[in-house]
Parts: structure tokens; sequence; C-alpha cells
């Protein structure tokens, strides 16, 4: 029974309750409306760089080597990943029930970073919001992807920061001792 059927309804009731009415939605993967995850956009973002990158490193290559078809694959490319890109961020502003339009001040110097620590570590609205419901809860799949993608981007950084000087300090001693001989 809606307010409308029932305008005496006392507002305890149910049926009046906005929440209820909001069924979580699956997020399809490319659009410029509705809302989107924090964790899932993380892992789209992740799997997209997975895949924009080789194409883009394959058509460089053919760029430089004189290839006009090169060219035309790389600006592909770049269009296609940033439009996406674009599209993912719009909709976990919507999420965080703010304007898609925000996304433009990833065009400004320093407030593209504090946009993007906004968007990565603040939860979106509970409930429905004017951009739609909540999308539904993540899969399996997202949250591996999510791990993988933390582990690519956070753990290997510093397995690398650690382990290359070692490997110098390795490749100095190396080098005396063999001198030495």
């Amino acid at each position: 029974m809606s307010t409308a059927a029932n305008p005496y309804a006392s507002p305890q009731t149910s049926d009046l309750a906005r929440d209820s009415d909001a069924a979580p939605v699956n997020p399809p993967i490319f659009a410029f409306s509705g809302r989107l995850g924090r964790m899932r956009m993380f892992a789209y973002v992740f799997v997209t760089s997975l895949l924009a990158m080789p194409l883009a490193f394959l058509s460089m290559g053919l760029m430089f080597s004189g290839s006009a078809s090169g060219a035309l694959l790389y600006f592909a490319v770049l269009i296609v990943s940033t439009v996406y890109s674009i599209s993912l961020y719009v909709r976990r502003l919507h999420d965080l029930d703010q304007s898609g339009w925000w996304s433009l001040l990833f065009l400004v110097p320093l407030a593209n970073i504090g946009l993007l620590i906004y968007m990565f570590f603040f939860r979106g609205s509970a409930g429905e919001n004017r951009y739609g419901a909540p999308t539904t809860p993540n899969s399996g799949g997202v949250k591996a992807t999510f791990i993988a993608g933390l582990v690519v981007m956070v753990a290997l950084p510093f397995l690398a920061a650690i382990s290359m000087p070692a490997y110098m300090d390795y490749v100095q001693r190396a080098q005396q001792a063999q001198m030495q001989q």
C-alpha cells in the first residue's frame, strides 16, 4: 500500500519506508547512470588497466615502427579506456550521492588526488539515494580481483623497494669479489 492509496497512514508504517522499496541492483559494466561501490570500482579499474596496458604497449610498438595503424590503435585504446574510466568515476560519485560533474576535478592538479581519496575511502550512501538503488553485494570474483589489485598495486612496490637495494648491494659485493680474484 502506498501513500497515494492511504494518505492517512501513520509515518511509522513499514510500507512507507523508502529503503524497503529499493532492491539492490546489479550494476552494468558500462553505464553513466546508476551507482558503483568502491570495491567494485577498484576491481574494474584494475582489470581495465590489465587489459589496456598490453594493448597500448603493442600499439606503441607498432606506432614507433612506422605503422599508421599502430597510432590509430593507440588512440582508440586511449579513448575507450578514458571514457570507460570516466563512467566508473561518475557512478562512484553517484554512490556517494554526488553529481557526476565532480569528476571534472580530475583535470585540476592536487584536487584530483583529493577526489581519488574521497572516492576510494569514503562509504557510499546507505539505501536508495537520488541516483538509484544500492548495488548488489560484491561477488567472490570482485573480492578476489580487489585482493589481487591490492597485491599488485601495494605489496609488490613495497617488495621491490626492499629487494632492489639488497640486490644492488649483492651485485656490488660480487663485483668487488670478482676484482679481488
